[in-house]
């Protein structure tokens, strides 16, 4: 091609195309030269094209106008079509990049470019991309992003620290992105409240258990080569899927969403297409197959009911958790089950492997396993493990039980029972069983020692930098006597005579009287303060002396096969005895400096 071609251009790489075809020589061995272009627009209320004067193009329309279908957008470019020639000096390698929707573009520039720190090079780069941005059809000068800065910005780099190492990202264009919907959801908050996959969530008043997110519209975009990009309606799926119990849960609206907050304390229950918060749940079985573990917590107000129909099977499954308020269980518990609550009542038996923490009062018929309660009450305790503070045992086969007080109706044999205050039966049918009085084997013991101490250590500290300050205050106040006995003088002598005293020994005369008021409620406060503190040291005394407070009662003959001891929680030191025949009061009683068993009939 020897004569260059000159040509108004719509879409420049369609006429490269053309012209190449026209001279029947490759596309890629032709370029061109930009020699002006114009732009034109027609908004929603134009007729016509309108020429835009300048780059700026939100300064003839709007935003809004931009991004709405309507809008039209198109350039015209001189160019000259010419034959393929090298830069001189610049030999600029790179590509053009845009995002999904062609709202930005960069050029990515091989690190292999030759980038010359001459005059001119910002125009012979800018020069370049502007030519490659028509090959792309993207419009060039109104969507610019400040190229001559971004130029500028490669050179310094280039400058300070020598050819490039790695492709660099030079902004070119940016336009107006589409902003997607939003369809409407709802979020289970309640769901998250719980870090376990449970059957039931359990909540409190005030926690947010729902939220419906409003639909939001989108924006339509422009992209960079002047198209407009429609983005599609929110969809609208749960807006009538929301119904509440308003009696249980009650909703906050704003803009943005409709929160919904638990009203009361228990479980979210959907029933009937209501969302609302029970306090009572009756299942058949909880097994890992059906239900999974049921944590909900033992602080939300839920009632569980477990009524099996199936008698061979378990209530509870093999390893299955519990965790609620109240538990009432008509079957069994099975293997490695762990329940958790703080009312339980178990109408069968409960496996050897199963563990029971209850807060309150656990009522179970057969007792294999191991349980933790304030109290206890059982029908049957057969080589199971109790803890608690009050056990009350109708029948016992073996077994052990660690507890404040214990109250069997029949004992048999092979049973450990250990107690802090009182062990009493009713009547005893075998033998081989040990009935241990033992403060220092119950933990709620120590830890009542500990707290007792450290109380009395505080007060003791409290009350002895009160009394050094009282004695502060009553050495201030006696050295202030005889001046007090000068202004009562003055006062009665000013009476006497019939005269007003003076205003300042009135003053002074009743800030005395205040202080001397003041120093005697000092010191009935402290007096008080002893005698608590005295009242608290006798009473950990008798804690210490706990084993000579207790007693075991037994109401009926015993056969000389069951062994009875008292431990010393000081010494260590054990008083035992198997008693025989008519017994029913054993103490540890002092007499001296020694301790010794008494037995009672």
């Amino acid at each position: 091609m020897n004569t260059p071609v000159i040509l108004i251009s719509t879409n420049v790489m369609n006429d490269l195309l053309s012209v190449a075809k026209d001279q029947r020589i490759p596309a890629d061995g032709l370029d061109f030269d930009l020699l002006s272009y114009e732009t034109y627009y027609k908004g929603t209320v134009d007729e016509e094209w309108q020429h835009l004067i300048g780059n700026n193009l939100l300064e003839s329309t709007t935003e809004v106008e931009i991004r709405s279908s309507v809008f039209l957008l198109r350039q015209e470019y001189q160019i000259r079509i010419r034959k393929l020639t090298p830069h001189p000096y610049l030999d600029l390698r790179f590509t053009i990049a845009t995002d999904k929707h062609k709202t930005k573009a960069v050029a990515i520039i091989d690190p292999r470019s030759t980038i010359p720190l001459k005059k001119g090079v910002q125009e012979w780069i800018k020069d370049a991309i502007m030519r490659k941005q028509l090959r792309h059809r993207l419009m060039i000068g109104i969507f610019d992003v400040n190229i001559d800065q971004e130029i500028n910005r490669l050179l310094l780099k280039i400058q300070k620290e020598g050819p490039l190492k790695e492709p660099y990202r030079l902004p070119i264009s940016e336009c107006f992105p589409p902003v997607q919907p939003i369809s409407d959801k709802v979020l289970l908050h309640y769901k998250e409240l719980s870090k376990t996959n449970t059957l039931i969530h359990g909540v409190q008043p005030g926690d947010l258990i729902l939220e419906y997110i409003f639909p939001k519209h989108g924006r339509d975009g422009r992209s960079c080569d002047g198209e407009h990009i429609e983005v599609d309606e929110p969809s609208v799926k749960y807006a009538k899927y929301i119904v509440i119990d308003e009696k249980t849960i009650t909703s906050q609206e704003d803009s943005a969403s409709i929160r919904f907050y638990a009203n009361a304390s228990g479980y979210i229950q959907r029933h009937k297409g209501i969302f609302s918060i029970s306090h009572e749940l009756q299942i058949e079985s909880a097994s890992f197959k059906k239900t999974g573990s049921i944590e909900a917590g033992i602080d939300k107000e839920i009632s569980l009911k477990i009524k099996k129909k199936v008698s061979n099977e378990d209530s509870i499954g093999s390893g299955v958790n519990i965790d609620v308020q109240k538990l009432d269980v008509s079957g069994t518990v099975g293997s490695n089950s762990n329940i958790q609550a703080c009312e339980v009542n178990i109408g069968a038996q409960t496996h050897k492997k199963s563990q029971i923490n209850v807060t309150e009062v656990a009522t179970i018929h057969l007792h294999r396993g191991n349980l933790k309660a304030k109290e206890a009450n059982i029908d049957i305790l057969e080589a199971g493990k109790i803890e608690a503070e009050i056990v009350r045992i109708k029948t016992m086969v073996g077994g052990e039980i660690v507890a404040h007080k214990v109250y069997i109706d029949t004992l048999h044999s092979n049973a450990k029972i250990t107690a802090l205050e009182l062990i009493e039966i009713q009547r005893i049918e075998g033998g081989g069983n040990n009935l241990i009085i033992n403060p220092d084997g119950i933990e709620s013991y120590h830890e009542k020692i500990a707290s007792m101490e450290m109380n009395i250590r505080d007060k003791t500290s409290r009350l002895q930098e009160h009394s050094k300050e009282f004695i502060t205050k009553q050495l201030s106040f006696k050295e202030k006597n005889s001046r007090i006995k000068q202004f009562q003088l003055r006062v009665l002598e000013a009476q006497k005579n019939g005269k007003e005293p003076t205003r300042g020994d009135v003053v002074r005369l009743m800030q005395y009287k205040a202080e001397a008021n003041a120093l005697k409620e000092f010191s009935e406060k402290l007096k008080e303060d002893e005698l608590s503190l005295h009242a608290l040291r006798d009473e950990l005394e008798k804690i210490y002396a706990a084993d000579i407070h207790a007693e075991i009662i037994h109401h009926n003959l015993y056969n000389g096969h069951n062994r009875v001891v008292f431990i010393d929680p000081k010494t260590h030191r054990e008083y035992a005895i198997s008693p025989e025949g008519k017994v029913t009061h054993i103490r540890l009683r002092q007499v001296g400096d020694e301790k010794k068993l008494l037995l009672e009939s």
